[in-house]
């Protein structure tokens, strides 16, 4: 299931004849947790004969993974939302140059993580990954909100860029997702099912206090299923679990520069 919490209200951002942003986002994610939920159905039935414990419990879906295996998966439902999508787009801040194509030091060239078209515009996407846990005030925790100031920072740079080459890009827009995967460690203390029930009815909760600490011009949550939301192989041993409730959708939209 995907709950949006806050739409895009950048008029630039929004216009349906160049590309509504909002409706890119939206199938951008649909197709993402679709194919999160591909592989985890293939990963059940590869290991449902080899393991003693519940077979959903070892599996281990790329959304919840590091920042290189989400970036797969976005790769993939770009390539299914936009007719274009070119992965780490070259940058480059000097004038003299076209596309970045040159080798340059990293003072004066970058990547954007995607270049995408949709509808009749260019679309920068930057992309971060942090982990929270459900407990405690998301306002507390520096590495989302050094994160999120990041991947809006690049985004924003990205845009000044697009905008710096006005033959090259059709009406910029450039957008900063920041994937929040929410967890906690179950203790041997607390029940496996209980604790997932529990912390399932606190994402609601922690997705707003996210959208109050970023602001942010769209805001989604994915709550997977059930057998999605407990995995095993945690701890100092590997014999504890983990609950995942679910994973948050932050973006910032930039249309222009200032």
């Amino acid at each position: 299931m995907l709950t949006v919490l806050s739409e895009v209200a950048l008029k630039r951002a929004t216009n349906h004849e160049l590309g509504n942003v909002q409706l890119f986002l939206e199938r951008l994610l649909v197709e993402v947790v679709s194919e999160n939920y591909r592989y985890f159905l293939s990963e059940h039935m590869s290991y449902r004969h080899d393991v003693e414990q519940d077979a959903n419990t070892r599996c281990w879906p790329p959304l919840l993974a590091n920042e290189r295996q989400v970036s797969g998966l976005f790769a993939v439902g770009l390539s299914r939302v936009c007719p274009v999508s070119r992965p780490e787009h070259p940058i480059s801040r000097s004038p003299s140059s076209r596309e970045g194509d040159n080798e340059r030091t990293p003072s004066e060239s970058g990547r954007i993580d995607f270049l995408a078209t949709f509808g009749a515009r260019h679309i920068a996407l930057e992309l971060k990954r942090c982990p929270i846990a459900t407990i405690g005030n998301p306002s507390s925790k520096s590495g989302l909100s050094a994160q999120w100031n990041t991947v809006s920072s690049q985004a924003k740079q990205a845009l000044v860029h697009m905008r710096s080459k006005k033959g090259f890009y059709d009406s910029p827009v450039s957008v900063g997702l920041l994937v929040i995967r929410v967890s906690r460690k179950v203790t041997s203390k607390r029940e496996v099912e209980l604790a997932r029930q529990e912390e399932a009815a606190s994402l609601p909760t922690v997705a707003e206090s996210v959208k109050k600490l970023t602001n942010a011009d769209f805001l989604a949550y994915h709550t997977p299923p059930a057998e999605m939301q407990t995995s095993y192989g945690w701890g100092k041993d590997g014999d504890q679990y983990r609950v995942f409730p679910g994973v948050i959708f932050a973006a910032v939209v930039h249309g222009n520069t200032r």
